[in-house]
C-alpha cells in the first residue's frame, strides 16, 4: 500500500513510523525486526559479515597533552585528547581515541566500505537510489555498533562505499562485523516494512494479514525539555509524573560527542532533557517505543530523582548523565550532574539500533546513586561508568540479568578510568584524587556474552565491592588499583561463556609494579567453581602451584 504524506509533515525529521503503537521496520535486508531480533538469535536479521572490509585512511588529530598535574601509580597518568583530524566526525571535534593512548592503541578510524559475499545482496544491481540507504554494522571488536550512510555501490565489484557515520562509539576499528542494509526501496518485501520516497512524498508500507488502524509519522525526538538559563539561574522544583511518553524519532545519525576517556560516544539528547536544573523528580511514567535516549541529564543538574518508571523498547540508552569540564579542569566549573538518585525503575529491551548503550550511563558526574532497579535484555552493560571523575557513586540493591546479549568483552556493570581530572572530591582545593565509589548488595547474573559480573576495566580504581551475589563470573582488575572486594558470593565463576580466560574466582590481568594491580584487596568472599581447580589467575604468577598436591 502507499499514501501521500501531507505537506505539514517535515520529511527531514520523519524517520520513524509507528503502526498501532509499535515501531514499524524500515525496509531492510536481510529481513528481520531490529526490535525483537538480535545478533545471536536463530534469525538475527544480520548478514554474518562481508567478504572483506575496505581499510580506513587515518587522518591525524592534534594532540593535547597535559604534563602537569599528573597522577602516580597508573599508566593513565596524564590528561590527553585529540582535536580535529579523525575526530572531526564528532561534535565537538575531539576524541580521546584520536591520538595514541597509553595502552598503545592507535587513532580512531572506521572502515571506508566493504565487499559483499556472493549472493548477499542479489538485488543491489537494481537499487535505483542506493544513497538513501544505511548500513548498520557491529564494531570489529564487538564493543558496540556503527551506522553509516551509503555513499555509493558498485554492483559489478560487489562493493559498498560508506559515507557519513561511524561516530556512534568512540574507540573505532579498522573493520566491522555482521551487518544489514536499510532504507532501500527495492528491499521493501516483508510485512511491517516501510519506505519513504522523499522526492514524491510517498509512503510505502507492506502490511501483514491485518490492516493497521493508526499510523504515526514521528517528527520529534524530545517531548519534554526542562532548561534553566544558566547554572546560577536554574529551573527547579518540577515533578513529571504519570505520563506515557512514546513514538519519537531516532537520533542515530544526529550529533554524537566523546565525553571522556571511556569507549563511549553519546548523543546528548533524550525524550526528557534536563539541563541547569535543581530538584526535578521524574516518577511513575512509562517511556516506551522511543527513538533516542529516554532521559538525558546534561551538565549542571542537582538532586534529580528518577523513580518508579518503566523504560522499554528504546533505540538507545535509558538514562544518560553527561557533564562537561574545561579539559582536565572539572573544579572551576560545576557543569556536571550531581546528587542524582535513580531508584526502583524497570529498564529493559534497550538497544534497538545503538549497541553501545546501557540502561544507565554515567560520565563526568558527581555522586550518582543507582538503587533497587531491575534491568534486563540489553546489548552491553546495564550500568556503565565511563570515567573516574569525582566518584562517590553508589550502586546497590539492583537486579541485573541478560546483559551483553549482542557484544563482547564486558559485564553487567562496567567501569573505566583513563583520564585524570581536577575536582574537589577529596580536598577543598582541586586534586586528581576521586572519592571511593561503592557497589554492594546487587544480584548480577553474568549470562549471555558477559565475561565478568563487575568489569573493572582500564585503570579503574577506588571502588569498594561488597555483599553482591554474582553468578557465572569472577573478580576482574585490568590496569587499575586500589579496590576492595569483600563479603561477596561468587557462584560457578568458571561457567561464563565470554572467554578472555575468565574461568576463575579472581583475575588480575597484566599487573605491573607501581602502575597496576597494587592495593587490590580480596577478602572474606565465597566462591564456587564448577570445573576449574584454579581459583586465582594473576598474570606472571603461578597460582596453580599453590593448590597442586
Amino acid at each position: 500500500m502507499k499514501a501521500q504524506v501531507p505537506d505539514y509533515v517535515n520529511l527531514d525529521q520523519f524517520n520513524e513510523l509507528y503502526i498501532d503503537g509499535k515501531r514499524a521496520i524500515l525496509a531492510k535486508t536481510p529481513n528481520g525486526d531490529p526490535s525483537t531480533q538480535g545478533l545471536y538469535a536463530n534469525n538475527p536479521g544480520y548478514f554474518d559479515g562481508p567478504q572483506s572490509w575496505i581499510p580506513p585512511i587515518e587522518i591525524p588529530s592534534m594532540k593535547i597533552y597535559v604534563d602537569k598535574p599528573s597522577r602516580n601509580g597508573t599508566i593513565f597518568s596524564n590528561y590527553q585528547d585529540g582535536i580535529g583530524g579523525g575526530a572531526s566526525v564528532f561534535n565537538s571535534p575531539r576524541n580521546y581515541w584520536s591520538v595514541t593512548t597509553p595502552r598503545g592503541v592507535l587513532n580512531y578510524v572506521v572502515p571506508r566500505g566493504f565487499t559483499v559475499k556472493d549472493g548477499q545482496l542479489p538485488r543491489s544491481s537494481n537499487w535505483t537510489k542506493p544513497d538513501t540507504g544505511f548500513v548498520h554494522t557491529f564494531h570489529g571488536g564487538f564493543w558496540g555498533s556503527w551506522v553509516f550512510e551509503v555513499a555509493s555501490i558498485n554492483s559489478t565489484q560487489n562493493t559498498i562505499m560508506l559515507g557519513r557515520g561511524g561516530f556512534q562509539e568512540a574507540h573505532g576499528w579498522d573493520n566491522g562485523g555482521p551487518f544489514y542494509v536499510s532504507n532501500i526501496f527495492e528491499e521493501l518485501d516483508s510485512p511491517n516494512e516501510w519506505f519513504l520516497d522523499k522526492n514524491t512524498r510517498t509512503l510505502y508500507f507492506m502490511p501483514n494479514d491485518t490492516m493497521p488502524n493508526v499510523f504515526v509519522a514521528s517528527q520529534i525526538s524530545c517531548i519534554i525539555s526542562v532548561s534553566g538559563s544558566s547554572i546560577e539561574n536554574f529551573a527547579q522544583n518540577i515533578v513529571i509524573r504519570g505520563l506515557t511518553l512514546t513514538q519519537t524519532t531516532n537520533t542515530y545519525m544526529r550529533d554524537y560527542m566523546v565525553p571522556s576517556g571511556g569507549d563511549w560516544s553519546v548523543h546528548r539528547g533524550g525524550t526528557i532533557f534536563l539541563t541547569n536544573t535543581k530538584n526535578i523528580t521524574i516518577t511513575q511514567n512509562l517511556l516506551t517505543e522511543l527513538g533516542s535516549n529516554a532521559i538525558a541529564i546534561i551538565d549542571y543538574n542537582d538532586r534529580t530523582t528518577i523513580s518508579l518508571n518503566e523504560f522499554v523498547w528504546l533505540d538507545d540508552s535509558g538514562i544518560i548523565l553527561v557533564g562537561s569540564t574545561n579539559d582536565i579542569d572539572g573544579y572551576s566549573i560545576a557543569s556536571q550532574p550531581m546528587n542524582t538518585l535513580i531508584q526502583s525503575n524497570i529498564i529493559h529491551e534497550t538497544r534497538i539500533y545503538i549497541k553501545q548503550s546501557s540502561p544507565v550511563f554515567i560520565t563526568l558526574s558527581r555522586s550518582v546513586t543507582v538503587k533497587g532497579n531491575v534491568m534486563f535484555n540489553m546489548p552491553r552493560a546495564a550500568i556503565n561508568i565511563n570515567d573516574g571523575f569525582y566518584g562517590n557513586h553508589t550502586i546497590n540493591y539492583n537486579v541485573v540479568f541478560d546483559s551483553v546479549r549482542e557484544t563482547s568483552d564486558h559485564g553487567p556493570i562496567n567501569s573505566w578510568d583513563r583520564q585524570p581530572y581536577l575536582t574537589d572530591a577529596i580536598e577543598p582545593v582541586s586534586s586528581l584524587r576521586q572519592h571511593n565509589s561503592y557497589i554492594d548488595h546487587n544480584v548480577l547474573f553474568n549470562n549471555y556474552r558477559s565475561v565478568w559480573p563487575i568489569d573493572h576495566d582500564d585503570g579503574s580504581c577506588y571502588y569498594e565491592d561488597s555483599y553482591n551475589f554474582l553468578v557465572y563470573g569472577g573478580k576482574k582488575n585490568y590496569l587499575g588499583h586500589s579496590k576492595l572486594d569483600h563479603h561477596q558470593i561468587y557462584v560457578y565463576s568458571d561457567l561464563n561463556t565470554g572467554g578472555f580466560g575468565s574461568d576463575n574466582c579472581l583475575s588480575d590481568y597484566a599487573p605491573v609494579r607501581s602502575t597496576s594491580g597494587w592495593n587490590e584487596t580480596w577478602i572474606d568472599n565465597i566462591c564456587t567453581l564448577f570445573n576449574s581447580s584454579v581459583p586465582y589467575k594473576i598474570d606472571d604468577c603461578d597460582t596453580a602451584s599453590l593448590y597442586s598436591e
